[in-house]
């Protein structure tokens, strides 16, 4: 089996539309049925629903929680236009739901113990691995595994990006966050393509 990779010279929000082609063509080959796409406004996902609704069985937009909303201001939540926009496109919203790593939205590093905690390294990890869209499209598959909008071991595409918009899609095997470091390595989250 062959598939086509894409690389992109710089990240951040000007790939969003090459990351919505991708989604596209990886769909087409017709196995995996759901999207989840992070999105704190609600216009990458509705781009990405514009351009994918014929071809996902489900898209499900995964915003910030409320507190995430309070805490970064700049991040100003989906609004009612957009929410609007979102449901007649059939879109999922997933905005109450805590980070996959809580203990990272809450500076574990300055908690009273001053250690982190697993998942504050694993994000680290998927950071520094393939960027802060690789983190957030692992982190949003996560959220909507954990608010019960996709099953654990279903092979989902989830995108995610680097300060809005989208500039990383991957296809991961859905997995509820606490089980990211299980015993079982089969209940395990697993990146599958990028």
């Amino acid at each position: 089996m062959k598939r086509l990779v894409r690389y992109f010279a710089s990240y951040g929000a000007k790939n969003t539309n090459g990351v919505i082609e991708a989604v596209a063509e990886r769909l087409e080959e017709g196995e995996i049925k759901t999207v989840v796409v992070a999105s704190s406004s609600g216009e990458t996902a509705i781009k990405l629903a514009e351009k994918v609704r014929d071809r996902a069985k489900r898209i499900i937009c995964v915003s910030d929680p409320p507190w995430g909303r309070e805490r970064f201001p700049e991040s100003p939540g989906i609004s009612l236009e957009n929410r609007a926009k979102l449901e007649a496109l059939g879109v999922e919203i997933i905005d109450y739901m805590p980070y996959a790593s809580v203990a990272y939205s809450w500076q574990a590093s300055g908690n009273v113990y001053g250690v982190l905690d697993l998942l504050v390294m694993a994000s680290d990890a998927f950071r520094m691995v393939g960027g802060n869209g690789l983190k957030v499209a692992i982190e949003v598959g996560l959220m909507a595994t954990n608010a019960g909008k996709d099953a654990p071991g279903e092979e989902i595409i989830a995108a995610g990006g680097t300060g809005g918009g989208a500039d990383t899609a991957i296809v991961m095997k859905a997995a509820f966050s606490c089980v990211i470091f299980s015993k079982e390595p089969e209940k395990r989250p697993e990146v599958r393509e990028t």
